[in-house]
């Protein structure tokens, strides 16, 4: 069950609570996410995965097949590293990749952030996984986890320091919602947890559960 608290407290970039006003236009705009049941309609286990291309960093080209091919893949969608919450995410990852990896498994994040201050560019480069530019959240929509802001919300965003048009690329009005899916070596996934508040936390403990069984072959039924 998604949770969708009212007890949380947004930061601003100084660590400082957001102001009254800010804090309860983005504890609605969780609320209505919620109560849209967006995360129920997205991808499930035992679906195929959509394939996609996308860029890294570097500009070099992605391919998710080319991913699953050495091994299982947990793919992570987030908002953006201008996003306190979802770059949370990212570190929780990172301090178990070396884990993952010794289980023969890799993490891929997708974003449709395109374009990076400095100071996420720090924040990526503390990342040692592969990030991914999603260019107006196309595969995220394939995955059907992404939304559409509202014209408020997103100019909400603006006043609060993260202009999606500047971020994302012009006219750019889309999210996704916090996901993760593993996938299998024949392109299955074997895992999903879609969550429409992006504030909670994942679950490091189903993570390894789940990489820790596995199955050989995914003729079998898909694991829940």
């Amino acid at each position: 069950m998604v949770l969708c608290t009212q007890m949380i407290d947004f930061l601003a970039g100084d660590e400082a609570p957001l102001a009254a006003e800010d804090q309860q236009i983005l504890r609605n705009s969780i609320t209505e996410l919620c109560g849209s049941k967006l995360s129920a309609d997205s991808l499930k286990a035992g679906d195929p995965a959509p394939d996609f291309t996308l860029t890294n960093i570097d500009g070099n080209e992605i391919r998710l097949t080319d991913l699953t091919r050495k091994g299982s893949l947990i793919i992570i969608f987030f908002r953006g590293f201008w996003c306190k919450y979802s770059y949370t995410t990212l570190k929780t990852l990172e301090a178990i990749n070396e884990s993952i990896v010794a289980k023969g498994a890799s993490i891929v994040a997708i974003s449709p952030q395109l374009h990076l201050s400095d100071a996420d560019m720090q924040r990526r480069n503390l990342i040692s996984f592969s990030t991914l530019s999603d260019t107006r959240s196309r595969v995220a929509l394939q995955f059907q986890v992404s939304w559409r802001l509202p014209h408020a919300l997103k100019k909400t965003y603006k006043t609060l320091g993260a202009d999606l048009d500047t971020l994302n690329g012009k006219d750019s009005d889309t999210l996704p919602l916090a996901s993760l899916f593993i996938i299998d070596k024949q392109g299955i996934i074997v895992y999903s947890d879609v969550n429409a508040n992006y504030v909670q936390p994942i679950n490091e403990d189903e993570i390894f559960l789940v990489l820790d069984n596995m199955p050989p072959l995914r003729k079998s039924r898909a694991m829940d």
